[in-house]
């Protein structure tokens, strides 16, 4: 399978290690470089909830349903996470533009990179 940055998958997030991790099969947004995610056995991953936080930018963007993803989730920018390919059971849709930014701007908080 071709990965992607933006691309929405399904990934299996268990076994889980502590009980703030995120868990079980959910959707994740690759947000690792394209041509990294061609030569490295591991993807970097935001993971999905279907558990809204209104107003909770830039650690919580919302995606809206669309292709397989079934419900409207936000994207938990907390919950960043590097995942070995096998933990990715399928493609289910895709982020566009202004949600990856969002996205970015969001991990650049979070790691204090500006």
């Amino acid at each position: 399978m071709d990965y992607r940055r933006g691309d929405i998958v399904l990934v299996n997030f268990n076994p889980q290690k502590r009980a703030q991790e995120v868990a079980k099969v959910r959707p994740a947004i690759i947000v690792s470089d394209t041509k990294l995610n061609q030569v490295l056995d591991l993807v970097t991953v935001v993971a999905l909830t279907s558990n809204l936080i209104d107003d909770a930018e830039p650690l919580r963007i919302r995606i809206c349903k669309r292709d397989k993803l079934q419900k409207e989730s936000d994207a938990m920018v907390e919950q960043l996470r590097s995942v070995a390919k096998s933990r990715i059971i399928e493609k289910v849709g895709s982020t566009n533009d202004k949600e990856m930014q969002k996205i970015a701007c969001g991990i650049k908080t979070m790691l204090a990179l500006r």
